[in-house]
């Protein structure tokens, strides 16, 4: 869904009014005090013509703006950054996000990624954000420090090489630029208003040598938490992923080694984040993961209005649970194991099942990852279809795509996993295709192309592995269920009929007719029917 233009008059009269629905839609550049602000920023509000605007905060930073202390616009929920309808520029900033520019990432290898030219690729970026993809990879990197300068005890020296600076000069001169204070400054008002040695009172490192980082996730409310932490406990391995009360904690793997991600849930305002990493190099990744498993860059105020006008059916259903989320995956293949493995089964039965391969083919973590009862890694999922004949119980057809559409999606990632580039030539329906930076209907029609994938396991997998905002899992039990319920419909192709009306918001449909239907089994006895009709 593209953005409507806003006038710079309707701009103003949004920071006048101090919407926080307008934060990360654009950015207030002050001219005589050269700083940048949230439009629901609480100070004084600038006279209308000492103001300019810009569509990201990469942007205002290229144009000599600094960050304002007060409203924090440097990490806005909900921002340009994020584009879930898989738009060239969105593609690009969530690589970057990922690192595509670190290290030995350059320009060229994140065109080829892509399969444009750097002159196509630096146009989409202009034209949506205002900014170029050095611009944006910058903004991340001091995002990013900001985070370990005030989130950890680090040497400032480590916090600028797990930012991914090319030097310690770079970092503090860009630090300063756009927070107006050298890093040491900053940290030091940091513990002052702490009390503590940091924001969070943690160590840099566990007992063991394990980096330990925290931070401050930023999200736009209304927020479930609580229907996330309901969704992940259903589906928690053991070992591996952990719900207690509103607090998540979840094993990970992350470019340069393991990490064990844990959020509050529950919190009031932004949500805190610990993180015990293998490799600090790794911070920015675990960030950038959790935001996506967790769908906090969501827009919950125009999803939800949305669809209680155009579904009014659903409008009790979203009353009662404002703000849900889509529950992520790590990866496509991640998703795509569970879908597969979950077929006709129930989803207890599906984890019991990914519990069985995790049990045979990972490790134990190192004591130092070690967090509210996780210990484990994660099962791989191009070796658990790898070894599916020792651990799948199920129909050897099954079997059989499981195997074969796994090692599909993971042989892809590991082709990108190296430089993170690709050949730039035309993939012609292979593997490339199934490269989850690629756009979702691309991606549809490359899972559809593998043998023994149809549309519910096409649709479920890029639900959770590449948060797709506008899918309906065709012929999934549990929809109709609800649906019955509530008197949207009585049978599968009506369902369908009835949810196109919820574009582009009918994945949140989707989760909302699950939450349903998950709250009508608990009220009556467990039911012992599958989550959908089967393979096509």
């Amino acid at each position: 869904m593209t953005r409507t233009a806003m006038t710079d008059d309707e701009r103003y009269a949004a920071i006048r009014a101090r919407d926080t629905r307008f934060d990360g839609m654009f950015f207030t550049c002050v001219r005589s005090t050269g700083i940048f602000c949230r439009p629901s920023c609480p100070a004084r509000t600038p006279q209308r013509g000492g103001v300019e605007f810009a569509p990201s905060a990469a942007a205002a930073v290229a144009g000599g703006f600094r960050a304002c202390k007060r409203c924090g616009p440097t990490a806005p929920p909900g921002s340009p950054d994020d584009d879930p309808m898989g738009s060239l520029s969105g593609r690009a900033l969530r690589l970057i996000d990922d690192g595509a520019l670190d290290e030995e990432g350059t320009v060229p290898d994140l065109a080829r990624r892509l399969a444009v030219s750097e002159r196509t690729l630096h146009r989409a970026l202009v034209a949506v954000t205002g900014a170029g993809a050095l611009a944006h990879a910058r903004m991340r990197r001091a995002r990013r420090a900001h985070e370990l300068v005030i989130g950890s005890e680090l040497p400032l020296a480590q916090v600028a090489h797990a930012s991914g600076f090319g030097s310690e000069r770079q970092f503090h001169e860009t630090f300063t630029q756009l927070f107006g204070h050298s890093p040491s400054d900053i940290r030091e008002r940091s513990r002052g208003r702490s009390g503590g040695p940091s924001r969070a009172g943690g160590p840099s490192r566990a007992a063991d040598g394990g980096s330990v980082v925290t931070a401050q996730l930023a999200v736009r409310r209304p927020f479930d938490g609580a229907g996330l932490a309901s969704w992940f406990a259903h589906r928690a391995v053991p070992g591996v992923e952990d719900i207690s009360g509103s607090v998540w904690t979840r094993a990970v793997r992350l470019p340069h080694g393991t990490g064990v991600l844990q959020v509050d849930l529950g919190a009031e305002g932004s949500l805190p984040v610990r993180m015990r990493l293998a490799d600090l190099r790794d911070h920015a990744a675990a960030i950038s993961l959790t935001r996506r498993l967790l769908d906090l860059d969501a827009d919950p105020v125009g999803i939800d209005g949305g669809l209680s006008a155009s579904v009014p059916a659903l409008a009790p259903l979203v009353d009662a649970r404002p703000g849900v989320r889509l529950p992520g995956t790590p990866s496509l293949a991640e998703a795509l194991l569970w879908a597969i493995t979950g077929q006709q089964i129930t989803t207890s039965q599906a984890r019991d099942q990914i519990t069985r391969a995790t049990d045979l083919l990972t490790e134990e973590l190192p004591a130092d990852l070690h967090l509210s009862g996780v210990h484990r890694a994660p099962v791989d999922p191009g070796l658990a279809a790898a070894h599916a004949e020792e651990w799948f119980r199920g129909p050897a057809a099954r079997r059989r795509t499981l195997i074969s559409a796994v090692a599909a999606v993971t042989a892809q990632a590991s082709t990108e996993g190296g430089d993170g580039s690709d050949s730039g030539q035309p993939d012609n329906g292979g593997t490339g295709a199934l490269d989850a930076s690629r756009p979702v209907h691309e991606l549809r029609a490359a899972l559809l192309a593998l043998h023994g994938i149809g549309p519910w396991t096409a649709d479920y997998v890029l639900l959770r592995g590449v948060r797709a905002i506008d899918v309906a899992p065709a012929r999934d039990v549990a929809l109709l269920g609800a649906a019955r319920d509530i008197d949207l419909a009585y049978d599968h192709a009506s369902l369908q009929r009835e949810l196109v009306a919820a574009a582009p918001w009918r994945s949140y449909a989707s989760m909302h007719l699950w939450h349903h239907q998950a709250s009508l089994r608990r009220a009556t006895a467990p039911s012992s029917r599958s989550n959908s009709e089967g393979l096509s």
